[in-house]
């Protein structure tokens, strides 16, 4: 199975006050720069992590957030069926499941890869695995 990056326990304590303290403020703009930093992505932005609360938990987006992102490592499909097997079974926290779902966008190149596994048209993991690896 394909090694899930750690979090360094420091930079998650850092971002989780961060993420407060920007959606505590009326201007947090002056705070972009400390998050691109802390998350090492300068393609994100202090809306990005405005009102968290709706969709994730604080610690759980946190994780998200420093997960780096993946980059294609021409995996076997056997590896990949493996992903998308641990990814239909809930194997993963919700952070990794939001790497490994990367993982797999970046090695097949599909960009449906969350509607595949999460509202598929068959519930069997296999019939996923071979929508997802089918190169059409």
């Amino acid at each position: 199975m394909i090694q899930i990056p750690e979090i360094e326990e420091t930079r998650l304590a850092a971002l989780i006050k961060l993420i407060e303290e920007i959606n505590q403020l009326n201007n947090p703009q002056g705070l972009e720069k400390q998050l691109q930093n802390l998350t090492r992505k300068k393609e994100i932005h202090f809306q990005d992590v405005l009102n968290y609360w709706e969709w994730s938990e604080l610690e759980n987006f946190a994780c998200s957030l420093l997960m780096p992102e993946p980059e294609k490592q021409n995996l076997s499909d056997s590896e990949l069926a493996e992903i998308i097997t641990a990814v239909c079974e809930c194997q993963y926290s919700e952070p990794e499941t939001d790497y490994l779902l990367k993982v797999l966008q970046t090695e097949t190149g599909r960009t449906d890869i969350s509607d595949l596994i999460f509202y598929p048209e068959i519930d069997e993991i296999s019939a996923i695995t071979e929508k997802i690896l089918r190169k059409a």
